[in-house]
């Protein structure tokens, strides 16, 4: 995590930052770590950990309060009004829906809180796998970058675990007895599920296949797709 902080230079001294805390491993990771690193960082940063409820969590989330309050991190709870309302009128929704509503919410939050930043805990695994989703069904190279922007430009939106995998987290959690709380979504058949599967089946036959997607994201070559032109003095002769 540190690593992704120095690159992106994801914080700055004295952020206020909020930590979406949703219920499963990686966020719970991503605060945990966030709290220790507050001892190595070059400058002070705060953190407040907010959660969204949408009426999908398997368990009560306030199972997770004792764990939060002894990091010493004020927790605060929001519903998800939009998306209670859809549970409620049996309306089908995907977990597209799901996602604009909490980023939405997340966002107006963290502005509400005095938050400029808005810290989530995607992995690397997800970044390969929104790359690849991208690719097969939106026809375009994009993923989940470390750091971006909320669209009105006062949210600095972090992502601290883009360099960590999935099974260092699964471990990670299990070492400090975090007590994860899942979606019911995750039981879904999805294309998500699906990339997902793929992806692990890969891993368990090619070593070295998350690292090689990682530093893919930061190796892109414009010239070898089809994007601009490369100069003349750079094409082959059999290309002109």
């Amino acid at each position: 995590m540190g690593r992704a902080m120095g690159r992106f230079s994801m914080l700055r001294p004295g952020d206020r930052v909020a930590v979406g805390v949703s219920g499963g491993k990686d966020s719970l990771t991503l605060l945990h770590a966030l709290v220790a690193y507050q001892k190595r960082a070059p400058f002070p940063y705060e953190l407040i950990a907010i959660t969204l409820e949408q009426g999908k969590f398997k368990l009560p989330i306030a199972a997770l309060e004792q764990k939060i309050r002894a990091l010493g991190v004020e927790w605060i709870i929001r519903e998800d009004t939009a998306t209670l309302r859809l549970i409620a009128e049996n309306v089908p929704h995907g977990c597209d829906v799901c996602s604009r509503h909490r980023r939405y919410h997340l966002y107006n939050i963290a502005s509400e809180l005095g938050c400029p930043v808005l810290a989530l805990g995607h992995t690397a695994d997800d970044c390969a796998e929104s790359l690849m989703r991208n690719i097969l069904f939106n026809g375009r190279i994009a993923s989940l970058p470390p750091v971006s922007r909320s669209q009105k430009g006062t949210v600095r939106l972090i992502r601290p675990l883009v360099y960590v995998t999935e099974n260092l987290s699964t471990e990670y959690a299990g070492a400090q007895g975090f007590l994860p709380i899942a979606c019911v979504c995750s039981e879904k058949e999805s294309v998500r599920r699906e990339i997902r599967e793929f992806l692990d089946t890969m891993k368990s036959r090619h070593v070295g296949i998350s690292d090689s997607i990682t530093a893919a994201l930061g190796n892109v070559n414009l010239y070898t797709l089809f994007g601009e032109n490369p100069p003349a003095e750079v094409c082959s002769p059999y290309e002109l």
